[in-house]
């Protein structure tokens, strides 16, 4: 590898290097690079190899492409932007997994601090009565430089591969009540919260300062959706993350209810205001009866614990009619209103 002078490399153009735990997973590379049209560099170690390159922003997603995860996390690689590259720069080897994560991290830094990000409303309205919107949950798109969406599984999914979670979290609340203000909402506000974000007292009042008080919305008219695959480890720890909003005058809806570790027995320990059944319940219903049980079951338990129950995921009006027999309070679904930049008048809410 001390032999880096066995190629002359041409003026103004960047090389990009390759490490390898063994040969074969070294000729896999090699062989792809060249179907890719990339220009070796031949180096005289088997385990490393070499080729020009002029733009690192695009060489990055062509090697992303061809490779493996598990190749990706093998591949060590240095982009040198030196026409003549030195053996100093070896100390900045890194795998492309990590060249990845840092690429998102900085897109999603910049969308961050550009504040190119919006929120979309989507109603919630009383079960008995759809023309009475109770509140509107508010959700997070990201924008890029051109204006187009960037969905939210996209960006929650890079927050936690970058350990962005906190940030982009604080966002999306601030997106959402900065909406709210915007257009007047005087329904209740609801917005997804991360309990990681909040779990803690100093995390719980940077929120409410960046969020709530910027936008001069009140708690009372809050309502925290946590999300179930978020939630904190134990109970105990959930009720007095409950507990400690309520102080503060914040209510509290279980998200995505019904799906993963969640009991009956947990919902009366932890005392929310609202559970949000999830839409994996809510698909179907009227052909699946064993849907309609549970439903009527986790109704019935949140009654007696005065909790109020919205049914999320409503798509057409036999499963709305059958919500409400099942004694489910509130709806949410493409039924009853898209995802908007604007409120849903209520003259246009499907009944």
């Amino acid at each position: 590898m001390h032999q880096m002078n066995v190629f002359q490399p041409v003026r103004g153009i960047g090389h990009i290097f390759f490490w390898y735990d063994n040969w074969r997973l070294a000729a896999r590379v090699r062989s792809r690079m060249l179907a890719s049209g990339f220009v070796e560099c031949p180096l005289p170690d088997e385990r490393v190899h070499c080729f020009l390159c002029d733009d690192f922003e695009t060489c990055l997603p062509v090697l992303s492409n061809f490779l493996t995860e598990r190749e990706k996390r093998q591949v060590s690689i240095l982009m040198s932007e030196s026409a003549n590259p030195s053996i100093f720069e070896y100390g900045r080897l890194k795998t492309i997994e990590t060249h990845e994560t840092q690429l998102l991290g900085l897109w999603l830094g910049d969308m961050l601090m550009d504040r190119r990000y919006r929120s979309l409303m989507q109603p919630i309205v009383h079960a008995k009565n759809h023309n009475h919107v109770a509140g509107y949950e508010f959700l997070i798109r990201g924008l890029h430089t051109d204006g187009t969406d960037i969905p939210a599984p996209t960006l929650f999914a890079t927050a936690e591969k970058c350990e962005m979670l906190y940030a982009l979290d604080m966002a999306a609340g601030e997106s959402a009540t900065r909406t709210a203000r915007m257009h007047d909402i005087s329904e209740d506000v609801f917005v997804n919260v991360l309990p990681r974000t909040i779990g803690d007292e100093a995390g719980l009042d940077a929120w409410l300062q960046a969020v709530l008080a910027a936008a001069e919305i009140t708690p009372e008219q809050m309502v925290f959706e946590l999300v179930e695959s978020q939630q904190l480890a134990d109970s105990g720890a959930l009720r007095s993350l409950v507990q400690k909003l309520h102080d503060q005058g914040i209510r509290v809806a279980m998200d995505d209810f019904g799906s993963g570790f969640n009991n009956l027995v947990g919902l009366v320990e932890v005392a929310p205001d609202y559970i949000k059944i999830d839409k994996s319940l809510v698909d179907d219903l009227s052909k699946d009866h064993r849907k309609s049980n549970l439903i009527a079951n986790l109704v019935d338990t949140a009654k007696n614990s005065d909790i109020e129950v919205i049914a999320e995921g409503v798509e057409d009006a036999e499963t709305a009619e059958i919500l409400v027999t099942l004694g489910v309070d509130y709806l949410q679904g493409y039924h009853l209103g898209f995802p908007k930049d604007e409120p849903v008048p209520n003259s246009s809410i499907a009944v």
